[in-house]
């Protein structure tokens, strides 16, 4: 392990967390709805997902998708399902009130997520397979993925942020409602391209 190799998983990890996908535009929205100290639980669900998953390919899952790809085509259209049952709740809170509490999802609905997020899978299989060194011990497995966590944190942090900062601006039911329609449009669209890869 070498500092180039830290470096660039910090790289990897923050870019990719930064990119928008489903966990981004729904902390996005998370934030502009229900405020950043609300979406904070859902951030910390998505890492406690990302930690399972890490566990689930160091354990061999990987060699499930390879044998067996039909596994992960399925996967990857219950996901896309799941997503469509997000963006109806985002557009469905619209009608609420502004504490968000209706259709509020938190810690354990975000990291049961991550296990059917297709773009988390392309994801985490991509830094397992290209950053962690073949042989590694466990030592050294788990502080590359330490890292990676460290640097995704911010990264994802920065949409819920973003929609925190849009709050007061969306007091006005409106703009929430034109911005939650957009939303949950985005969260369905930042799938197509995971859908759809061979």
């Amino acid at each position: 392990m070498t500092w180039s190799l830290l470096v660039s998983v910090a790289v990897f990890s923050f870019v990719t967390a930064v990119s928008p996908g489903p966990n981004n535009t729904f902390l996005l929205s998370s934030g502009a709805n229900f405020g950043l100290k609300k979406s904070v639980p859902y951030l910390n669900g998505i890492m406690a997902g990302l930690i399972g998953m890490m566990a689930a390919l160091a354990a061999g899952l990987g060699v499930i998708f390879t044998t067996l790809p039909l596994v992960y085509q399925v996967l990857k259209w219950v996901g896309f399902a799941y997503i469509v049952w997000l963006a109806f709740l985002i557009v469905k809170s619209t009608s609420k009130s502004d504490t968000g509490e209706a259709q509020y999802i938190g810690f354990w609905k975000a990291t049961t997520f991550q296990f059917v997020n297709p773009k988390a899978w392309v994801v985490i299989g991509s830094f397992m397979a290209t950053m962690v060194p073949v042989g590694s011990g466990l030592g050294v497995t788990a502080f590359i993925c330490f890292v990676f966590l460290i640097f995704t944190y911010p990264g994802a942090l920065l949409w819920a942020v973003a929609g925190q900062v849009l709050k007061d601006w969306l007091s006005n039911p409106v703009r929430r409602r034109i911005f939650n329609i957009a939303s949950a449009i985005l969260l369905v669209l930042s799938m197509v391209p995971v859908l759809f890869l061979q």
